[in-house]
C-alpha cells in the first residue's frame, strides 16, 4: 500500500497544526468499528442537511491532523457556503491527538474513516455524501469509501501518486464521481503522474500553477474550486 522509499524517516516530534474549531462545529467522540478505537471528532449540520462531507487528514506520522491548514479552509469554505444544507465531519485517525490507539499503516485509518462515514450518515441521514482527502487521506478516503458504499464521490486533494497504491476496482466499486486537484509542483504527484492516476480511475483532474504539495498560497482558491464538487446545490 505505502512505498517509503520517497518519504523521509518520519521526525520523532512532528510540527502539528494548531486546534481550530469552525464556525457551527461540535467537538464529538466517535465509536470506532467493533473492537476498534475511538477517535476524536469535529462535527457541523445536522439531520436536515441534504449534503455530507467527510474530511481525511494526511500522513499522522509527519504531523497531519484533522487541524492540517488544508482541511481547514475546506472546513471553512463548507461552513460559510453551504449553511444548513451542508454537514461536515473532521476527525484524527487513530493515534493522533485525542483518538485512542497508534498508527495502522494505513489499513487501520481505513477501519477509522469507515466509522467516520457511518458516523456521518447517521448525523445527515438524507444528505449525498462526499468524501475529501488530501495527501495521505486521499489513499483512505477512496479505500474506506469503495469498501463502506453509499458514497456519492471523492475528491483526492494533492494524491501521492507514487506512495500510494490507488486501486482502479476500488474506483469501480465506488461507482460515484472521482476528482483529483494537485499542484504542477506537488513533490510527491508530478502532472504526468497525476494524468496517468486520473485516467486509471476515471477521474476529473484541476490543476493548481505554481501549487507544491501544501498549497501555501491558494488553500482559499482551492476550497473554493472544490465546492461544486463536494456540495452541488442539488
Amino acid at each position: 500500500m505505502i512505498d517509503s522509499r520517497d518519504l523521509p524517516p518520519p521526525p520523532s516530534h512532528p510540527a502539528l497544526s494548531p486546534p481550530v474549531m469552525v464556525r457551527g462545529e461540535e467537538k464529538i467522540t466517535l465509536p470506532g468499528l467493533p473492537g476498534e478505537p475511538s477517535l476524536e471528532a469535529q462535527v457541523r449540520g445536522g439531520p436536515d442537511a441534504t449534503r455530507g462531507v467527510l474530511l481525511c487528514h494526511p500522513h499522522p506520522l509527519y504531523g497531519g491532523t484533522m487541524h492540517s491548514a488544508v482541511l481547514v479552509a475546506i472546513a471553512k469554505v463548507l461552513a460559510q457556503r453551504g449553511d444548513g444544507r451542508v454537514a461536515s465531519l473532521r476527525f484524527n485517525f487513530r493515534g493522533v491527538g485525542a483518538s485512542e490507539g497508534v498508527f495502522g499503516d494505513g489499513l487501520g485509518e481505513v477501519l477509522d474513516a469507515r466509522a467516520a462515514l457511518r458516523a456521518l450518515f447517521a448525523r445527515a441521514p438524507r444528505a449525498k455524501v462526499t468524501v475529501c482527502g488530501y495527501s495521505f487521506g486521499t489513499w483512505v478516503g477512496l479505500r474506506a469509501a469503495a469498501l463502506e458504499g453509499g458514497v456519492d464521490g471523492v475528491a483526492l486533494v494533492a494524491p501521492a501518486a507514487r506512495l500510494f497504491d490507488f486501486r482502479k476496482d476500488d474506483a469501480a466499486t465506488l461507482g460515484g464521481r472521482i476528482a483529483i486537484y494537485v499542484g504542477d509542483r506537488d513533490e510527491f504527484c508530478t502532472v504526468d503522474e497525476a494524468e496517468g492516476l486520473a485516467r486509471t480511475l476515471g477521474a476529473s483532474l484541476e490543476i493548481f500553477p505554481g501549487n507544491d504539495h501544501f498549497f501555501l498560497a491558494s488553500r482559499r482558491k482551492l476550497a473554493e474550486q472544490l465546492m461544486p464538487f463536494l456540495a452541488p446545490p442539488t
